[in-house]
């Protein structure tokens, strides 16, 4: 993984973090209903979700400068990406 895609992906992991601990903190204090729940819960995959996108452009960056592949194809695999993890 690259230097500086790995402090990103890291940073955003530790605030996944949180935002669980966040959460586990809401349902132990008991006053909260199921939908702040559900919403939170909801972030917290949108966020993993952000994750698995910078990792999979990564390795097909990484991938591609190996196998010599145009920058015209990574930026279109990277677009098809951005569909998905959506």
């Amino acid at each position: 993984m690259r230097r500086e895609n790995k402090a990103e992906v890291l940073r955003r992991l530790r605030s996944v973090e949180g935002h669980v601990r966040g959460i586990v903190k809401m349902v132990d204090e008991g006053d909260v209903t199921y939908a702040d729940v559900v919403q939170q819960t909801n972030a917290v995959f949108s966020a993993v979700r952000r994750v698995n996108a910078l990792l999979l452009k990564d390795y097909v960056e990484e991938r591609a400068e190996q196998e010599g592949v145009s920058e015209e194809l990574v930026k279109d695999l990277a677009k098809a990406i951005d569909r998905v993890t959506k």
